[in-house]
């Protein structure tokens, strides 16, 4: 059985793995990044300016960080 606990940790991982993964996309190409985040210029800046103390805390919110955006869904005109 999955605690509350055991779910906040999931949402953790997902976050941090969420973020590290950003901050390398935007990166390699800022321009393509921000396009494939779906995420603003002050937002890119942000996440690259981010620490890794930083990245722990805001991993650690207990919310998703990310939104997952369904037109962009393989499948969908």
């Amino acid at each position: 059985m999955t605690g509350p606990g055991d779910i906040f940790d999931a949402i953790a991982e997902f976050n941090r793995a969420y973020l590290v993964l950003a901050q390398r996309i935007l990166r390699i190409d800022h321009e393509q990044g921000k396009r494939q985040l779906g995420i603003s210029d002050g937002v890119a800046a942000s996440i690259v300016a981010l620490t890794p103390d930083q990245i722990d805390a805001l991993a650690e919110s207990g919310e998703l960080v990310c939104e997952f955006r369904a037109e962009n869904a393989p499948g969908r005109a």
